[in-house]
């Protein structure tokens, strides 16, 4: 079963309810002021071309310039959502749309986020990806929006020790890339349950990412990266690491390509001790500095 500390169904519950809060706000205030509110002081916002945004009022200056809601109404929708054994970290997955006034359809985006409980008692983003998509995350019949995979033992640690937990398997993952491509790296630390952003509506479970990610070969690109920020919860159990990547390969005309990317992964403790991502996100950036 899975293990949680009695309250953490409730801190889930209260997740989910912030969430809403934060896409009401988004839809009726904007981004700059609507999502901002609901950023924590030392947010991390990743978007497309841009180095990764850092702290809530850089977000709110660039959002004021650069609105997500593009004249029309924002809004968030998870399809999941769940937090660790202690109740203090949690993430969502999950589509944004963008009602635009007049027009015959959404603009849809995909997300990421990283929330922690603030001293407060709210939940506030932590890390974000959003990403540009043209159709919503479509779970399929019988998807949990909870995890569903038995959870190791809750632990007490410092959070500083299990950050380096998730941080040393995060480089152990993009070890295996290196060594063996990384569609085999991508399947072979998703935990059983994970869902990606990417595909027509999204990638649902460990065998769902193998099927896609098995294009992904050494051959075709050599993926490696290093996390640089993250935080964890003290149950020792779920952790959320940031990071930069460097893509190498070919383009169609058959020329050397590099691309700069900055990324975005939960990662829970699974039963047998072992780290595994739960969700994995993150888009283009400027050049190799960042995230």
């Amino acid at each position: 079963m899975n293990r949680m500390f009695a309250g953490a169904s409730d801190a889930r519950a209260r997740l989910r309810q912030a969430e809403q809060a934060m896409s009401e706000a988004s839809a009726k205030a904007g981004s700059a002021k609507g999502f901002a509110d609901f950023l924590a002081e030392d947010a991390v916002l990743l978007v497309e071309g841009e180095y990764a945004l850092k702290g809530r009022q850089a977000i709110q200056t660039w959002l004021t310039a650069h609105p997500l809601e593009q004249g029309g109404a924002l809004r968030w929708e998870p399809v999941r959502w769940d937090v660790s054994a202690d109740g203090t970290l949690g993430y969502s997955v999950g589509t944004a749309t963008v009602d635009v006034e007049g027009a015959t359809q959404q603009v849809v985006g995909r997300y990421l986020s990283a929330w922690r409980l603030q001293a407060d008692g709210q939940w506030r983003v932590a890390a974000t990806v959003r990403n540009a998509a043209t159709s919503p995350m479509t779970p399929p019949e019988g998807f949990s929006p909870a995890n569903t995979e038995p959870g190791a033992a809750a632990r007490t640690l410092s959070k500083d020790a299990v950050l380096e937990e998730a941080m040393a398997a995060d480089r152990a993952f993009s070890a295996q890339s290196v060594r063996e491509g990384m569609g085999k790296a991508f399947t072979a630390w998703a935990a059983r349950d994970a869902v990606m952003l990417m595909g027509d509506a999204g990638l649902y479970g460990q065998d769902s990412i193998a099927k896609a990610y098995a294009l992904f070969t050494l051959e075709q690109t050599d993926l490696r990266w290093e996390p640089v920020l993250g935080d964890a919860a003290a149950s020792g159990d779920l952790a959320y690491t940031v990071g930069r990547a460097i893509s190498a390969g070919k383009d169609a005309k058959g020329q050397p390509r590099k691309d700069f990317v900055k990324y975005l992964t939960v990662w829970r403790r699974q039963a047998d001790g072992s780290w595994r991502y739960v969700t994995d996100g993150g888009n283009s950036s400027p050049g190799p500095q960042g995230p």
